[in-house]
């Protein structure tokens, strides 16, 4: 029993040089920006939270270092599912420990939660993870 095959014909040599594209799915390579729209969405959402949250820290909860706290900035830590916030104190600079800052943000860290979730409608909430930044110093 034998199969009439066709003859290979024999294939063309590879290229002498290599370049950028080679080994590439074309549709993957010529892909416009397969995440822009992740990340337009992802920035919103910082932003909604960073609005959220400095309103909250304003004036929801009666301790006067969480009062004095301000929100500097809200960041994707590594995705949208967790959000690294950086608060910064204002007047109490210098007379609070960071510890004690972030305890306080440990103790009402669901509450702030909730309200984020609240806010931004979201079928989940992210994770609030934060972070005290140092006084900047200015150098003349």
């Amino acid at each position: 029993m034998s199969i009439n095959r066709k003859p290979r014909k024999t294939e063309r040599p590879l290229c002498a040089q290599l370049h950028e594209d080679d080994g590439i799915d074309p549709k993957e390579y010529f892909r416009a920006s397969p995440h822009r729209r992740d990340d337009r969405k992802t920035r919103q959402l910082c932003k909604q939270v960073y609005r959220t949250l400095s309103c909250l820290l304003a004036g929801q909860f009666g301790d006067p270092v969480l009062q004095d706290l301000s929100v500097q900035a809200v960041e994707p830590a590594p995705d949208a599912s967790r959000l690294l916030v950086t608060v910064r104190l204002t007047t109490l600079r210098g007379q609070v420990s960071p510890e004690h800052v972030l305890a306080s943000l440990a103790r009402v860290r669901g509450a702030l939660r909730c309200e984020v979730a609240a806010s931004v409608r979201r079928r989940k909430a992210p994770e609030l993870v934060y972070r005290l930044a140092g006084p900047v110093e200015v150098t003349p």
